[in-house]
């Protein structure tokens, strides 16, 4: 499925971002997307969505404070903690940043020149052939669904 440019601008921006940075995890939530608002579900679901790609494509790295980084763990934590409400600590204090293939990438694909406001199809086709190689292919479908029921009940449980 080919990525729309409002997507592919957003997800380079992401990229650039964390090419030689470290940000916190919120990161992925932020940014300029029209059609998919800050703040919705369907944001938190698409920093999922491409946080677990980029893991899987060895683009980003992460650090979520723990002795021993456990991926499944991880992705079990940002899928049911929601960046708006309870979650948001996990997700401000948990640290990405890109890798030495990301670095790679960009400097292959992108000059210091090149224009911000529109996506270098180069890049994103590049980046979408390494999600589709390592089994994350692009899909507007939830590649590991949130639960924010799940979130809320947890959230009630530790309250009472």
């Amino acid at each position: 499925m080919p990525i729309s440019d409002d997507i592919a601008q957003w997800l380079q921006s992401r990229l650039v971002g964390l090419n030689h940075e470290d940000w916190g995890l919120v990161y992925m939530l932020s940014g300029n997307l029209d059609s998919i608002p800050t703040g919705t579900v369907a944001r938190w679901q698409l920093a999922v969505d491409t946080t677990y790609r980029l893991i899987q494509c060895d683009l980003i790295a992460v650090d979520d404070l723990s002795e021993a980084f456990d991926e499944q763990i991880f992705m079990q934590t940002i899928r049911t903690s929601s960046p708006y409400n309870d979650g948001a600590g996990y997700w401000h204090a948990t640290l990405i940043w890109g890798t030495d293939r990301l670095s790679k990438l960009i400097d292959a694909h992108l000059s210091v020149d090149a224009p911000e406001e529109k996506p270098t199809h180069p890049l994103i086709d590049t980046v979408v052939q390494l999600f589709a190689e390592n089994g994350v292919p692009w899909s507007d479908r939830p590649l590991l669904p949130i639960e924010p029921a799940s979130a809320e009940a947890a959230a009630r449980n530790r309250s009472e």
